[in-house]
């Protein structure tokens, strides 16, 4: 299925589907080229606007600058939005790709599966991977080629019926 591949651009194509493959909780997936950010797509039963909700927001950024602390990197985007859409929420979190590392990505799912436990939305999928230090190793080594250098595609991943699927969303829009 995936390849390693030379070429960067293409494995940022598989470094979203690997992403999504091997954390189920992540709803979407998406590289802004823009802002140089992965935008982090999470859904919740429920509507996720209180003050308790509010608060584990502000402690999800706090480990995050703590764990960035730790790994001497510069923090350059967190932000963090969450929008009600009748009975769900969807909490998106904004990161820039030059610092954000596997552990970050790790502590992020944890501490959300931890808040929201079962109304955290996750795919059944998870359960399939036989091999989770390849997709670990992969991750991590793809990110780690990432520097303000990196040229970056406009690409979003997200899933269908059982499949990880990721487009290029500047090809998508020329075809429409």
């Amino acid at each position: 299925m995936l390849q390693h591949e030379e070429h960067p651009l293409s494995n940022h194509g598989n470094l979203l589907a690997s992403i999504l493959v091997r954390y189920s909780q992540i709803g979407t997936l998406q590289i802004l080229s823009h802002s140089r950010c992965m935008r982090f797509g999470f859904f919740a039963k429920g509507l996720c606007n209180s003050k308790p909700f509010m608060d584990f927001c502000k402690h999800l950024s706090d480990s995050i600058e703590a764990l960035l602390f730790l790994t001497n990197k510069q923090l350059m985007v967190l932000d963090i939005r969450v929008s009600r859409h009748a009975d769900f929420s969807l909490i998106e979190l904004d990161r820039d790709m030059d610092s954000i590392s596997l552990q970050e990505i790790s502590l992020v799912v944890s501490l959300l599966q931890g808040y929201l436990g079962a109304n955290l939305v996750c795919s059944d999928e998870h359960e399939q991977i036989e091999d989770v230090s390849w997709y670990d190793d992969f991750i991590q080594q793809v990110l780690e080629c990432i520097d303000s250098d990196t040229p970056l595609q406009e690409l979003i991943g997200f899933r269908e019926n059982g499949r990880v699927l990721v487009f290029n969303k500047s090809h998508a829009s020329d075809n429409s």
